[in-house]
């Protein structure tokens, strides 16, 4: 990198932490049953967020 500065792509240094990340993800949503359920995930905008928030709907809780 400090010889060929010119040349630098930071995609290329995080190549390996990136796929050791996405293993991760794939192994915690396995182990939590989540795994293959993707389709059945809405996307919400982000009115809605603040509307959650706001009236406490997302405040967090202990059990």
């Amino acid at each position: 990198m400090h010889q060929n500065s010119s040349a630098f792509d930071p995609r290329k240094c995080l190549k390996e932490a990136t796929k050791a990340m996405s293993e991760n993800c794939v192994a915690r949503h396995e182990a939590f049953g989540a795994a293959g359920n993707a389709s059945k995930l809405r996307s919400l905008d982000l009115e809605e967020m603040v509307k959650r928030y706001d009236i406490g709907e997302l405040d967090p809780r202990v059990n």
